[in-house]
């Protein structure tokens, strides 16, 4: 009797630990998709596997010890929207970095993180391509993990490591827009992703 208990456990074990698929999988097997379909059909229900990320202080990150939800954020130094966040994604920061962590891969090398990086709050996790990185138009891969969306994207990851929603863009002053009005649209944006998994 133990041994079949024992057999039908291994047997759904293995049926559920089968049926997960995994970002970069998903990823690479949704080259040809849109990026709605991108994000929809193939990041949204799969899960991370293991980075160790370097950070801008070298020190090195494991994904697996992240005991919380994770927001990782895809960003470049030249791209307005980025800097656009920036107000908010401090504000968050502020309000959930007991439940949450920030962690931002870069499409730029560390040198290049200057004026971002001393705008952003320091427990935000900075992580800047390295030499090893593959950085190209449209494609970053940082330690393994690829993104091949636009910048900011943030990718809402739950305390299991299954990618929960992904959010593209941030909104930036313009003519018409105020800055404050820009930060606040970014806060409520970001606090409407960010709640999916600190409630």
């Amino acid at each position: 009797m133990k041994r079949l208990v024992t057999l039908i456990l291994i047997v759904i074990t293995s049926s559920v630990f089968a049926q997960r698929k995994y970002y970069n999988q998903a990823v690479n097997s949704c080259a040809d998709k849109s990026s709605d379909e991108l994000i929809n059909k193939c990041i949204k229900d799969s899960y991370l596997l293991n980075y160790d990320f370097t950070t801008d202080t070298d020190k090195v990150i494991s994904t697996k010890s992240i005991k919380k939800p994770i927001v990782l954020i895809a960003a470049a130094t030249w791209s307005a929207p980025c800097f656009g966040q920036i107000p908010a994604l401090n504000q968050m920061v502020e309000k959930y970095n007991d439940k949450v962590q920030f962690v931002m891969i870069f499409w730029d090398k560390k040198d290049k993180l200057g004026r971002m990086q001393e705008k952003l709050d320091d427990r935000i996790l900075l992580v800047p391509a390295g030499e090893a990185d593959k950085v190209q138009k449209g494609n970053l891969d940082i330690s393994g993990f690829v993104h091949k969306l636009d910048y900011p994207t943030a990718y809402l990851i739950d305390k299991s490591k299954k990618f929960v929603d992904v959010k593209r863009g941030a909104a930036i002053p313009t003519k018409t827009v105020s800055k404050d009005q820009a930060t606040a649209t970014n806060v409520s944006e970001l606090e409407t992703f960010i709640s999916q998994v600190v409630n």
